[in-house]
């Protein structure tokens, strides 16, 4: 019996030698706040400093870690104002100071950090965490919770060559991908490097591809509920990249956000797909099309001109036009009143008007009280969980709110026979996913039209 028990007894003391290490670790995070309190604005240093100490580090052979701390008030900014930002911020950055403080912290610029310690993976762990906790505790006397997001990038540099400001691009590059995986933490090592790097790479050509006319679309149609008959499709956009190949979105759409290019890559799909549609009016313009716009673009006050503009120049009908309202960004104030007066108008003009991807991100039940909506689109998490109890009920409720406000339904990311008859039942409109159509090319869409047709 003693033979089999003793591998229990092994693992018991290296989980409990694991939990006192975490637990010392806090403790003396801790400590090292209580330290710091009392730290002021003066008691931050320079980056030349951290520099100076980076290299007496190296000749000692210690271990050098860069942590890398980005303090975005994006969203303090949007939902109050810049002098609001600016006095959340000064209330901030003095909570660094005494989290990290007891290390050496340098503001790298307006609101960006860098600190050089020498701490363990666990202390570091639980000062990030601390600081997290300490920031939301302030916000929440401010009654501003989660408007200031925090991200930490961290390199160690053991390699005798690795310099300062090698260590510092590094910590930046994991802080990047923190927040594009939307985590607090990510540390550096060869694969996050290549994948900022082929990120940075994007971006600096996505204009380029844009104005190459290397982007195509793709269409997955959108079927009625009841009659299963094709009504439209949803236009899908694709790269043709030279280096990488057919990428789709999620490879190249936060490239167009960073560089602040969403409202000429909006405008450019908008255009390439009613040009499509122009060469074969008669027939494709039959169907609806809903392209999807960024809320940055609708925002803009010449937005509606400008969908006219095209629709007119194509001599399509306003009837064959869809716009679909990302859930990308929240919006508020002049922008948001842009927002309204710009969809209003497409309305008058009998353009139809999605709101995307409802019960995630971004978008709520206010979008549906101050945009005008045709057709709500249920997130597909919503969807596809419709199958058990719970997820039906939420999927249902959806339904009927948007049925009360006189809006029809698609529910997007259909996938199986379950997940279908889950939606007819909870009463939705229209259908959309893999379960009917994949998105497809242009040449197998007509296909799909001509036997439509052809089934009449």
């Amino acid at each position: 019996m003693q033979i089999f028990e003793y591998p229990y007894v092994i693992i018991t003391i290296l989980v409990a030698c694991i939990l006192v290490l975490g637990l010392v670790g806090a403790y003396f995070a801790l400590q090292g706040v209580r330290a710091a309190k009392g730290k002021t604005e003066k008691d931050f240093t320079t980056i030349q400093k951290l520099e100076g100490i980076f290299g007496k580090m190296e000749k000692l052979r210690q271990n050098r870690c860069v942590l890398y701390i980005s303090v975005s008030l994006d969203n303090v900014r949007s939902l109050y104002s810049d002098a609001k930002a600016w006095q959340i911020y000064s209330g901030v950055k003095p909570m660094l100071l005494a989290v990290f403080g007891e290390a050496e912290i340098a503001p790298y610029d307006q609101t960006n950090f860098v600190v050089l310690h020498s701490w363990d993976a666990e202390i570091v762990k639980a000062r990030m965490n601390l600081c997290v906790e300490e920031v939301n505790r302030y916000l929440l006397k401010q009654s501003a919770i989660n408007t200031v997001e925090i991200r930490f990038g961290s390199c160690t540099a053991n390699a005798a060559g690795v310099s300062f400001d090698e260590a510092i691009n590094r910590a930046k590059q994991a802080c990047t991908m923190a927040e594009d995986k939307d985590i607090t933490h990510t540390a550096w090592d060869s694969k996050v490097g290549k994948t900022v790097e082929k990120k940075i790479k994007m971006e600096n050509n996505i204009e380029n591809e844009i104005d190459n006319n290397r982007f195509f679309l793709e269409y997955q149609p959108v079927l009625d509920a009841k009659t299963k008959k094709i009504i439209g499709a949803e236009v899908l956009s694709r790269l043709n990249s030279e280096q990488e190949g057919v990428l789709t979105p999620g490879s190249f759409l936060s490239a167009v956000n960073s560089v602040g290019l969403s409202d000429k890559f909006d405008y450019y799909i908008f255009e390439k797909n009613c040009k499509w549609i122009s060469n074969n009016r008669e027939q494709r313009a039959k169907y609806i099309y809903n392209v999807n716009f960024s809320r940055n673009t609708i925002c803009d006050a010449g937005f509606a001109e400008r969908i006219m503009e095209i629709v007119e120049k194509y001599k399509l009908p306003y009837s064959a036009i869809a716009l679909e309202v990302l859930e990308d960004e929240t919006v508020t104030g002049e922008a948001k009143a842009n927002m309204i007066q710009n969809l209003n108008i497409l309305n008058e003009k009998g353009v139809v008007i999605l709101l995307d991807d409802f019960g995630s991100g971004y978008t709520t039940f206010g979008d549906l009280h101050d945009l005008v909506i045709h057709i709500v689109k249920i997130d597909k998490s919503i969807t596809q969980k419709a199958v058990n109890e719970t997820g039906y009920v939420i999927m249902k409720n959806i339904i009927q709110t948007a049925k009360d406000l006189g809006m029809r339904t698609v529910c997007e990311g259909v996938e199986t026979k379950e997940q279908e008859e889950a939606a007819i039942k909870a009463g939705c409109d229209l259908l959309q996913g893999f379960y009917y159509y994949k998105p497809m090319p242009v040449v197998k869409l007509e296909q799909v039209f001509a036997e439509e047709d052809g089934g009449e």
